[in-house]
């Protein structure tokens, strides 16, 4: 078996395509691929899938791979584009190893998304030796695909809440479906424009305003206004970790003030926030003492 047989055997091109040609560079580091295919061959319309279509021209084109073992490799072919006799005009011929428009190859960008599910995209960036830029239009592709697909009709109780991104310089809002785990959107900000953002959003994923029954969020101003405003059918729900946050800060207020006048109170402040089923024994005795 050749080089080209083995090479076409490993990318897992299947005829017309072969590889035609490689070069190797060692001081580089760089292994490339030349694919094409044998000439008078011919090509199925990738609009109406008539086959038998005399390639038209063709345009030289390359696509960052998998590495070999550690070297970088790059795939070159002559794409070719077809008149279709069908009157789909002149179309380019689908490709095996890599969709339109993109400069790498399917099994490249599968790395890519693997990778993106436990790393930053900086860190992969260094990994693979690519620009984070390019690296983002992946995923950008991807999750924009996905997200084409979604369908929000049955989503009716909603999760609202902002984090903070860029080390608290920005933030972002996250709308979760409370039946389902999922999230269903996120988007810059953390204000009352945020609530309409995801109501359009809905709006393009099959889903009403209507249709959202309930919605949990903290006690953000911005976020009452807004599920007011753009969701007024919606119950708003205040989610218990800023309920009991208020209230907790109220209590140890108040601890702190009676403290001044009795002694007693004072470095007692876990006895009183503390979730009482996780009280020690004497923690629990101290407290019990308290009361009247």
């Amino acid at each position: 078996m050749n080089y080209q047989m083995l090479f076409t055997a490993a990318l897992g091109l299947t005829p017309p395509w072969e590889v035609q040609d490689i070069k190797f560079s060692e001081s580089q580091n760089r292994l490339d691929i030349w694919v094409g295919f044998p000439e008078g061959n011919t090509f199925t319309c990738p609009a109406c899938g008539q086959p038998g279509m005399s390639v038209y021209d063709t345009k030289e084109k390359t696509w960052r791979h998998l590495n070999f073992f550690q070297f970088r490799t790059y795939l070159h072919a002559r794409v070719p584009r077809i008149k279709c006799s069908a009157g789909c005009k002149v179309k380019q011929v689908m490709l095996p190893w890599a969709r339109p428009g993109s400069e790498f190859t399917l099994l490249f960008e599968s790395l890519i998304m693997l990778l993106a599910q436990d790393m930053p995209v900086n860190a992969i960036a260094k990994l693979t030796d690519e620009h984070d830029t390019r690296l983002w239009r992946i995923l950008y592709h991807y999750v924009e695909e996905a997200r084409a697909q979604l369908d929000f009709s049955e989503v009716k109780q909603v999760g609202v809440d902002e984090t903070a991104a860029k080390r608290g310089h920005d933030y972002i809002t996250l709308f979760v479906d409370l039946d389902k785990s999922r999230l269903l959107y996120a988007t810059p900000g953390k204000g009352k424009e945020t609530i309409d953002s995801f109501v359009t959003d809905l709006h393009n994923h099959q889903g009403t305003a209507g249709q959202i029954k309930n919605v949990c969020c903290d006690l953000s101003p911005a976020f009452i206004a807004g599920v007011k405003s753009s969701l007024p059918q919606a119950q708003m729900v205040f989610d218990r970790f800023h309920i009991m946050k208020i209230i907790n800060a109220a209590v140890d207020e108040v601890r702190r003030y009676e403290s001044r006048e009795n002694e007693a109170l004072k470095k007692t402040r876990y006895i009183w926030l503390k979730n009482q089923q996780n009280l020690t024994a004497k923690q629990r005795n101290k407290l019990e003492s308290y009361k009247i």
